[in-house]
């Protein structure tokens, strides 16, 4: 291919200075173009590696991907997916897209439990019991807090469980935990769950208006 555009070049272009310094101009233009969005990602790879926005063991959000940071290149960042998929997502998604980093390097890694319940119950009663779900977990890392959180909706009541497992890998089965045990604390209390899903009272907010 080298020899053939040796010999087609000359034929095509008169080999002047000007006209080899345009082509080449025109070729180096070509290959910057073909090769910037590889550059960036090494620059943004430099970056990472001062800034730290994700490193192994943590877990990260990057647009639609989350999982486990398992290995950063020079170019990409490798993160495994609660189904196993091992994704590679290059480092030039620093420079536009928010950066979510769950535990930041430590153990401490904050799940969510959430709860849809008929308004018309004792509140207080349903934040101590979801609260004595959370203590009675063996996946509950104690020294990390334990919060109930209440939120009022047209549908009903919005209750969610913040807390910590022990260990980050141990975040789904810890959400389960507290989702199943919970629903079986508040059905055998005989609380009702909330009139309508969610996404429906939405839907059916939107319809109205």
């Amino acid at each position: 291919m080298i020899a053939a555009l040796a010999i087609a070049v000359p034929i095509i272009i008169e080999p002047s200075l000007r006209n080899m310094v345009t082509l080449l101009g025109a070729i180096g233009l070509a290959i910057g173009f073909a090769l910037k969005d590889y550059v960036s990602s090494l620059i943004a790879g430099v970056v990472s590696a001062v800034e730290l926005p994700y490193r192994p063991g943590d877990w990260v959000k990057i647009e639609g991907t989350y999982g486990e940071v398992k290995h950063v290149g020079m170019r990409t960042v490798k993160v495994q997916t609660p189904d196993d998929d091992l994704v590679a997502v290059p480092h030039l998604k620093l420079w536009d897209t928010a950066i979510y980093n769950a535990n930041n390097g430590g153990t401490s890694l904050q799940c969510v439990a959430s709860f849809y319940l008929h308004p018309e119950h004792e509140a207080g009663w349903v934040r101590k019991a979801l609260r004595d779900v959370a203590l009675t977990s063996a996946y509950l890392k104690f020294d990390e807090p334990i919060i109930v959180v209440a939120e009022e909706k047209p549908w009903g009541t919005h209750y969610r469980i913040r807390a910590y497992p022990v260990d980050p890998r141990q975040q789904f089965l810890f959400i389960t935990d507290l989702t199943v045990r919970g629903k079986a604390v508040l059905s055998t209390a005989g609380i009702q769950p909330a009139l309508l899903p969610p996404d429906a009272a939405l839907d059916a907010r939107g319809a109205a208006s």
